[in-house]
């Protein structure tokens, strides 16, 4: 299905960077004012006539209400509504709405010569890799309590939304300089990068951008099946390979909640040991939270899948950070932490669950430097052996093995 309609526009709601909030009248009858998202440039009047996607409302789909802006319709002159700079790459391409785009690593762009070198490096550097964008903000902040001179750059694949202005997070936490840039790679767009692959934006975050830390979390509006294979969190195995192959050192935020009902997402979340049991080929250091009271038992039980795991994953248990911890840096954001339609007061695990592998990240920035700098390299392996070496470094400096 791919439902069109016209609609005119009665309120402009909200404008901010890549982004617009209208309010529209439907041509075909449906009652009352709709609320309608543009993420081009033109601009708005009201009485303009839009050509409106309406197709993910008539599914009732998670798209928190809201129709999707195709363009003017009463407006038959050429024009340019995202214009860039040098882009001959092609987002959404051979879809009605593709677009050239300014990507990083492409013939014209002045960095080409860089990714030109056969031997380039994430030189160690470590990537905090997840599937809920609603953790984002704990981490980033809780990486920016620990040390507010980190450069920290979001790369966004395209396994969920496609336009990074849809997240009031990445706008939050780049308005308040939490983010140094953001990248967005594949098929997603409008990030301060364009990049053609996940490898890619993880170089340009590195080497462009000059990030001590990357994060690279899904976008908001993934998709899920109730199976273990048709769930947009299947791509981060993608990701974990890149950061191997690439010389990174990747950390992993588990999914786990005590709130939701569903059996598939209670304690571990099914997609995440779906991802370190099965589909990831290559070792990551996974944050596991000691809570202290018989939901470690419940943990310890579904763990067994990614420990027998053939990547020889690397878990690190710490306690859970206070929620004391998560009520401040909550008040000191502005936004509210929430996920799946639950506040951290609800569901407070996957918070502590961020804040915690931040932590230890950050605690490893220091032996990762040293590693590197013994090694005389740049380019480090994140092999079982090193993130069995930086576990215990960790478990030694004040985390509990």
């Amino acid at each position: 299905m791919l439902h069109l309609v016209t609609g005119t526009v009665i309120r402009i709601e909200e404008k901010r960077a890549g982004m617009q909030l209208l309010e529209v009248e439907l041509a075909d009858g449906a009652l009352g004012p709709q609320k309608a998202l543009s993420f081009s440039r033109e601009e708005y009047r009201i009485g303009d006539t839009l050509l409106l996607n309406t197709t993910a409302l008539r599914l009732q789909l998670g798209t928190g209400g809201y129709h999707l802006v195709v363009g003017k319709a009463d407006e038959h002159t050429g024009r340019d509504v995202m214009p860039s700079k040098w882009g001959h790459i092609m987002k959404m391409r051979y879809s009605p709405w593709q677009l050239a785009v300014d990507a990083v690593e492409e013939q014209a762009s002045p960095f080409h010569d860089l990714f030109r070198q056969p031997d380039l490096s994430l030189d160690g550097v470590p990537v905090l890799i997840g599937e809920l964008h609603s953790l984002l903000p704990p981490a980033i902040l809780a990486l920016k309590e620990n040390d507010p001179r980190l450069r920290l750059v979001y790369v966004m694949p395209d396994a969920a939304s496609l336009p990074i202005a849809l997240s009031r997070h990445v706008q939050e936490l780049t308005g308040t300089g939490s983010l140094s840039a953001t990248i967005t790679t594949g098929h997603a767009w409008g990030g301060d990068r364009e990049a053609v692959t996940i490898h890619s934006g993880l170089l340009a975050a590195r080497h462009v951008e000059r990030a001590d830390v990357i994060v690279c979390m899904l976008g908001p509006g993934v998709a899920g099946t109730g199976t273990s294979y048709g769930f947009s969190g299947v791509q981060l195995a993608e990701v974990i390979h890149a950061v191997t192959a690439l010389g990174g050192t990747p950390f992993f935020v588990p999914r786990i909640s005590f709130a939701d009902q569903r059996s598939r997402h209670y304690g571990i979340s099914h997609h995440t040991t779906a991802i370190l049991g099965r589909f990831a080929l290559c070792p990551v250091l996974v944050a596991m939270p000691r809570l202290g009271d018989e939901r470690d038992a419940i943990i310890e039980e579904q763990l067994v899948s990614i420990t027998e795991s053939r990547a020889g994953h690397t878990l690190v248990f710490g306690p859970a950070p206070s929620v004391s911890r998560l009520d401040a840096l909550e008040k000191g954001y502005g936004l509210p932490f929430t996920t799946m339609g639950r506040s951290w007061r609800e569901d407070p695990v996957p918070f502590q669950t961020a804040v915690l592998a931040a932590d230890l990240l950050w605690k490893s920035l220091s032996y990762l430097g040293s590693l590197q700098m013994s090694n005389g390299e740049s380019r480090l392996s994140a092999s079982s052996n090193t993130l069995a070496a930086l576990a215990l470094y960790l478990t030694t400096n004040g985390e509990r093995p």
